[in-house]
This record gives structure tokens, C-alpha cells and sequence, in this order.
């Protein structure tokens, strides 16, 4: 497979066979998905002429919405606009008062991504490409771009502060700065005391931040910003009703200001599972603000597709689209220095074992049938004298499940009691 080095190849293989999405190379294996990707990639032309888009990926566990993401981001790099991308824990989300949003926005300017710096740590070069061609114009053009954010200000001061450490060969107070807009300050007291900044990225005003972000990006010469959060349904999670609406309302507050235009050069792509969206009871739907936004068309049920529509479903796989992943990646194994060469008569007789074990599931479980795949082909490699169709049958096939589902849930209503104890 042209392009491919020996070490792509081995860290593609590795992540596939942990059941994990690879950073890099994703191309290689990529099948199907053209509308969705044909529609992200209309967004990101929007986003490169100073408008805005919002998207939420909607599907099944282990149906490739990570790997989605991952190939959206790489095209986005090459497009020429910068990336941050981030996965939604306990320990970060979108509103909080105790530190978790500004925990997202600390996650996504350290995964800050462009073109020639793909695998995150990009905020660094953007800041220095961006002072290297200031004067007092471009300097006052992004304060007057900036001023209408609650961090502008700031933001310049501490633009200004790093630039002062470059020409002072200063590196504790470029590294002040960076830390300032990394959002990795915990108190303004400590940012005082650095940098004489009053005023911290903080879980009130991230998103202010990440406005600012793009504008910056934007100056320093890319076409702007996209923002990647993965694990959305971890605030179907959320116990308490009311954090849980929280984040809701401040979801509902981003997409209504990308929708509205008040902002410029920024995308937000969402991903999360159907329960997450469609649940009446914990999910976007319980939200009526958001249902009446992301409410799905109802032509689209019938096997259409809307590309201009804020939802995007992951349909399954087709026969032909799994065919052609599995031999895609049989093409990456066999670039190695392996005994046993694969062929497609062998992908036939496996993916037929497969779709005995997991029938409709083989179609929404990529990641079960790739890992399995090369837990084969490894056998077959160290075994070569093994017997192919006996493998094949004695392979253990299960359908990919949230391990999260075999937990099971507390009632809402008793979420405060959790920790009593008599």
C-alpha cells in the first residue's frame, strides 16, 4: 500500500488489534461513509469562507464513529484548517463548577492539531507562526476581531507577554503564556503572580476561549477550527438531573450561536450513541430546545440521506463495504514480514464464520470482525502449517457491547441515595 512506512504499518495494526482507533494512517482503511464525509467536507469549505457548522455523529457501539472523527479530522488537516479534539469523561464536560469544562478546553488546546503537527501539541507553532508575521496592524485588526469575547483582552496581553519572552529569550514566560491559554491556570492568583493576569480560562468562560482560539487561528494563516468531541454519551451518565441538564443548556447555548452567526471560522463535530440523542428520559430528546433542533427528517427514514441536516447516522456497513475493509487491512498485514500471505478465498470462508456467529451484527461491528481478523491471521503467521478452515470455525465471534450497559443503573430518583448507608 503506497505511502505507508513500516511504522505506520505496526502502529495501525497494533491500535486495530486492541480495538482502538489509529491516530494516523486511517485512509488506508477507510470504506464507505462517502455522503457523510462528501457533507463534513461541505462544512469545512463553509468554515474556510468564515462561517460555522455543527454536527452530531450518531452510532451503535463499535459501529466506527471514533474512526469517523479520526478520518474527518485528517481530511480537515489537509484542508488546511486546525483541529482539537477531545473525549468526554467524568473528568471533563461542558458545564461545570468544579473545574471539568475548563478540563475539556485544556484537552482540546493540548490536542490541537494542524497539518504539520497531526498528533496534537500544535497551540505552540500556531502562537509563534502568528508573532512572526505581526506588526501593529495585524495586532490591531485581532484585538478589534477579539473584543467582543470576554477574554479578548487578555488574550492580546498574553499574545504580547510570549512574544516579550521570544525577543528576552525568556522561556519561563513563554511558557507562562502558553500555559495561560492552554487553560491549565487553576486560580487567578497564580496567573497574577506569573503574569499579572488577572483573569483565567475558566468553566464560565471556555467557550468565550475557544471563539477566541479560532479567531487566532485564523490570523496565524489557517482557515480555521474545528472542534472533535468524542463520548458524548457520557452525559446520558450523568446521575444528577440537573448537572445533567446543565450540560445540555450549554450545548443548546453553542448551537445556537453557531446557527445564529455570531460567530466565525468554527465547527463543532459531536459524536454519540442513538440512546444518547433519542432517549425521552436522559438523552438530547429530554431537552425539548434541543429536540426541536435536532429532531431527525422524517423523509431521511426511508434510506435517505440529508446532508445539510445537524445529525448524522452511521448506517451498517454493506457486504461489500466489510469485504473491502477486511481486505484492506489483510493488505497492511501482509506488507510485513509474514510467513503466511493472505488471499480473498480465506476472507470469504472468515467473514462467512463471522456472519454466522453475529448475523446483522457483523454489519454494525467493524471493530469485533477486524480484531478477530487479525487475531487470525497472527495464528496463522506464527502457525503456518495450521489449518486455515479449522481456525476459522474454533474463532470465538461476539457482537461488540457497551461495557457500560452491563452495569446496572441506579433509578434516577434514587441517584442522591447512593451513598447512604444505615
Amino acid at each position: 500500500m503506497a505511502g505507508l512506512s513500516n511504522r505506520d504499518r505496526k502502529k495501525i495494526l497494533q491500535s486495530l488489534k486492541s480495538g482502538v482507533v489509529p491516530r494516523r494512517g486511517i485512509h488506508h482503511i477507510q470504506v464507505g461513509r462517502s455522503r457523510e464525509i462528501k457533507a463534513l467536507m461541505s462544512d469545512m469549505d463553509d468554515v474556510s469562507h468564515g462561517s460555522t457548522a455543527f454536527r452530531i455523529v450518531i452510532g451503535d457501539y463499535g459501529s466506527g464513529k471514533s474512526f469517523f472523527l479520526l478520518l474527518t479530522k485528517e481530511t480537515a488537516l489537509q484542508q488546511g484548517l486546525c483541529v482539537a479534539s477531545a473525549d468526554l469523561s467524568p473528568e471533563r464536560r461542558l458545564y461545570s463548577s468544579t473545574g471539568q469544562a475548563r478540563a475539556l478546553y485544556s484537552e482540546l488546546a493540548r490536542e490541537l492539531s494542524t497539518k504539520t503537527k497531526p498528533d496534537g501539541d500544535g497551540l505552540k507553532n500556531i502562537i509563534e507562526k502568528y508573532l512572526q508575521k505581526t506588526d501593529q496592524a495585524s495586532i490591531s485588526k485581532l484585538e478589534n476581531q477579539l473584543s467582543q469575547y470576554s477574554l479578548g483582552f487578555y488574550f492580546i496581553k498574553v499574545l504580547q507577554i510570549y512574544r516579550a519572552g521570544i525577543e528576552e529569550d525568556d522561556t519561563n514566560k513563554c511558557f507562562s503564556a502558553l500555559k495561560w491559554l492552554r487553560g491549565e491556570y487553576t486560580t487567578k492568583t497564580e496567573a497574577n503572580k506569573d503574569l499579572g493576569v488577572k483573569v483565567i480560562i475558566s468553566d464560565n468562560n471556555y467557550y468565550d476561549a475557544l471563539k477566541a482560539l479560532s479567531t487566532l487561528v485564523v490570523n496565524a494563516g489557517y482557515k480555521g477550527l474545528m472542534i472533535c468531541i468524542d463520548e458524548m454519551v457520557n452525559l446520558l451518565r450523568i446521575s444528577q438531573t440537573n448537572t445533567r441538564k446543565n450540560n445540555y443548556e450549554q450545548l443548546l447555548k453553542i448551537l445556537n450561536d453557531l446557527l445564529q452567526g455570531t460567530a466565525s471560522n468554527i465547527s463543532f463535530l459531536l459524536s454519540g450513541t442513538p440512546d444518547f440523542l433519542t432517549d425521552d428520559r436522559k438523552g438530547l430528546y429530554a431537552y425539548e430546545a434541543l429536540r426541536s433542533r435536532l429532531q431527525e427528517n422524517e423523509f431521511a427514514e426511508q434510506g435517505f440521506f440529508d446532508s445539510r441536516h445537524p445529525v448524522i447516522r452511521l448506517k451498517p456497513l454493506s457486504n461489500e463495504e466489510i469485504y473491502n475493509l477486511i481486505r484492506r487491512v489483510g493488505e497492511i498485514y501482509d506488507q510485513g514480514d509474514v510467513s503466511c500471505k493472505g488471499d480473498n478465498e480465506a476472507i470469504k470462508l472468515f467473514l462467512g464464520h463471522c456472519n454466522s456467529k453475529l448475523g446483522s451484527e457483523i454489519f454494525t461491528s467493524p471493530r469485533t470482525v477486524i480484531r478477530s481478523y487479525l487475531n487470525l491471521r497472527d495464528i496463522l503467521n506464527e502457525n503456518p502449517d495450521a489449518d486455515i478452515n479449522n481456525l476459522i470455525e474454533s474463532t470465538p465471534i461476539e457482537a461488540d457491547i457497551d461495557p457500560e450497559l452491563g452495569i446496572e443503573s441506579i433509578p434516577e430518583t434514587d441517584s442522591d441515595l447512593i451513598e447512604f448507608k444505615l
